[in-house]
């Protein structure tokens, strides 16, 4: 997105609609300019100047990510659209939304990605991001929005190549968002709490009910329930997290796709051939033996926080985890969890 403001008049021009008498001041959205250059397509966030220069870019943006079909791919977006290169440059970023709402890949602000900014409205009352559904809709166009002045956005809609699932991808839009509210899942209690999680048989039956719980979410319609338990996950001393014991998921190569502990990973690789101090290569056996096998138990030693001294040798802990197969694809997602051992290994 850009946080640049483009004069009204030079938005008009560019946008050729200024005899259509749009009232631009309401965020009705214009049609998108229909001409562009395929060479206009390859904009960068720093090429940004003008509203044709950043529909090229947006519209350049869904054209690479409708190409990708591969999971690990796709699950890099969530960082690679975060780091300053071709997609993000200073205050000019993308957001991709899911079709209801949710901030599902937040270029710029990573807390926003646990909120849902439909009815978020800008300094005049009006309800920028419905005005930006409404755009996409129309396939494509923009929409004039004040933020400390007259701002300018894009939206349009794209198909994922992985899940056949519909998007919204916007460039220009930034409205400071930390007054709304995180979206979090009122889940029933699960057999087994984060607390409860003492040993192999209440990890298994943790990292069980978590697993067919995010499946569910991945699975409802356009993910809608799948923000509010990401959320719901997060929440320290709740029935999902509480310390050492979290969940994560990721895709079956090891990019990062849920962290319950730290989300600054989602959307990089694991290293897959990290070895603990005994040689164990951690997660190809734990993530790579659960993709091939659904399910994988794994003990090795891993840097405890809560004990000093273990940095280099790492404390006894015991993984488990369950792949599953999100909707459209024959690619697999693992989810995980661990719990330390004692010393005599129970």
């Amino acid at each position: 997105m850009t946080g640049r403001a483009f004069s009204r008049r030079l938005f008009l021009k560019t946008a050729t609609v200024a005899t259509l008498g749009v009232g631009l001041a309401a965020c009705r959205p214009i049609a998108p300019i229909s001409d562009v250059e395929p060479a206009m397509r390859e904009v960068t966030a720093a090429q940004v100047t003008d509203p044709e220069s950043l529909e090229a870019f947006v519209l350049g943006a869904k054209a690479h990510i409708e190409s990708i079909t591969d999971m690990n791919v796709g699950a890099k977006l969530r960082e690679g659209l975060k780091t300053e290169g071709d997609w993000k440059s200073g205050s000019t970023f993308l957001i991709i939304f899911l079709m209801n709402g949710d901030a599902f890949i937040h270029g710029n602000d990573r807390d926003a990605e646990s909120k849902n900014l439909l009815g978020v409205e800008d300094e005049r009352g009006t309800r920028v991001v419905e005005e930006l559904f409404a755009a996409a809709a129309q396939g494509g166009g923009f929409v004039e929005y004040y933020d400390d002045g007259p701002q300018t956005a894009y939206a349009v809609e794209y198909t994922s190549g992985i899940t056949g699932r519909q998007f919204v991808l916007v460039g220009g839009y930034s409205q400071d968002v930390t007054h709304v509210p995180i979206t979090i899942a009122d889940l029933p209690k699960p057999a087994v709490t984060a607390s409860e999680v003492v040993d192999r048989e209440s990890l298994i039956t943790f990292v069980e009910e978590a697993a067919a719980t995010y499946q569910q979410a991945v699975m409802s319609e356009g993910y809608s329930t799948l923000t509010g338990v990401r959320n719901a996950f997060r929440v320290e001393g709740g029935d999902w997290k509480i310390g050492s014991i979290y969940l994560w998921v990721v895709s079956g190569g090891g990019v990062t796709l849920f962290h319950g502990s730290e989300p600054y990973r989602e959307g990089n690789p694991t290293d897959m051939v990290r070895t603990d101090s005994q040689g164990i290569k951690i997660a190809e056996e734990l993530i790579g033996g659960a993709r091939r096998e659904g399910r994988k138990f794994l003990r090795y030693h891993y840097d405890n926080p809560a004990i000093e001294g273990d940095e280099e040798t790492g404390s006894p802990k015991f993984g488990y985890a369950v792949s599953f197969q999100p909707p459209n694809t024959d690619q697999k997602a693992v989810t995980g969890s661990g719990i330390y051992l004692d010393t005599d290994g129970s």
